[in-house]
């Protein structure tokens, strides 16, 4: 039967022209809703791509497994692009001796845990800079309760929707404030970790859920918005949140390039792993750097149940931005 099926022509032009189009549209997504989702699992087809080039070499059905091959090593070569920069070249920056400092973004909404088992969990991490979204009144409560020991300092914006957002830190915030998308509000400021090093400055932002076209244009809108403050910044920077796009969209792409940020997240794997969450998990959670900073490390965070809760990285100095240093 097998072999039957493997000498159909219309079957062979039809998952031919299946993966072409996959592909294609996977890198180059036309600007409708049903692309930009489709778009979204491209880590998944490159995965289903290469499955497929060993199924039709156990078919013996040549064509079909040169073009699946194919397809997943353009795709590859694709989405290396959305996360490693270039200027880290073949290798990722190693401790260079200069101040190093943790950042970790949490939804505390995507959580089934009780508050205090969250509130162990953020502890856990021993970050030195947290982002908070979904902050609620209840929220608000239990975690100015739980991080005030570790987490002096903070700048909360608690709403009763999806909106509300908090910034924790161990170190004092020298500038903090907001501003607003539309209805969406951003928490921006400077955070002295080292006092002989330039404070770096961040910039929390949440954007709309990808629901439809119109809030794709809205998040355009939005990280427009924030990469026409980060790009006046001439200051170690990070930008943070759940932007609710990939790597590899062009949303996030453009917003890169304006503000002039790196990405910190190494790679994905979907559903592999606890923290990596389902098989259907995308990654829509960022912490991105200029390049006064380099990223050492990087990686999902799960709560005690398993459960995908956000992102933690782990960055320095680069050497030449001490300050008094000749830049």
């Amino acid at each position: 039967m097998l072999e039957t099926i493997k000498n159909i022509g219309f079957y062979q032009m039809l998952v031919g022209l299946l993966l072409i189009l996959g592909t294609v549209f996977s890198v180059y997504p036309p600007d409708l809703f049903v692309f930009k989702i489709g778009a979204r699992f491209a880590v998944q087809f490159m995965f289903l791509c290469l499955f497929l080039g060993f199924f039709f070499l156990f078919l013996r059905s040549t064509n079909l497994m040169f073009l699946s091959f194919i397809a997943c090593a353009l795709m590859c070569i694709f989405l290396k692009g959305s996360f490693n920069d270039t200027e880290l070249m073949a290798f990722y920056p190693k401790p260079n001796g200069e101040p190093d400092f943790k950042v970790a973004h949490f939804n505390v909404g995507s959580t089934s845990e009780s508050p205090p088992s969250m509130i162990e969990t953020i502890l856990a991490t021993d970050a030195d800079i947290i982002s908070i979204q979904e902050l609620t009144l209840d929220w608000n409560m239990f975690l100015k309760g739980g991080l005030r020991n570790q987490y002096p300092y903070s700048e909360s914006v608690v709403r009763l929707d999806f909106r509300g957002l908090a910034i924790y830190s161990k170190y004092p915030l020298t500038q903090v404030d907001t501003f607003h998308f539309e209805d969406t509000p951003n928490i921006y400021g400077t955070v002295q970790l080292d006092s002989n090093y330039e404070d770096v400055f961040f910039i929390y932002s949440n954007t709309e859920p990808p629901v439809s076209t119109t809030a794709y244009h809205k998040i355009r809108q939005h990280l427009s918005q924030v990469a026409d403050i980060a790009k006046k910044i001439d200051a170690p920077l990070l930008t943070l949140g759940a932007y609710n796009v990939v790597p590899w969209s062009q949303e996030l792409k453009s917003f890169r390039t304006t503000a002039k940020l790196c990405n910190g997240r190494r790679d994905f794997t979907p559903g592999l792993t606890a923290s990596s969450g389902t098989l259907l998990q995308v990654p829509t959670d960022h912490i991105l750097h200029s390049r006064k900073l380099e990223c050492i490390d990087f990686k999902p965070l799960s709560d005690t149940g398993g459960d995908y809760v956000g992102v933690i990285g782990q960055f320095q100095y680069k050497p030449s931005y001490a300050k008094g240093a000749i830049q």
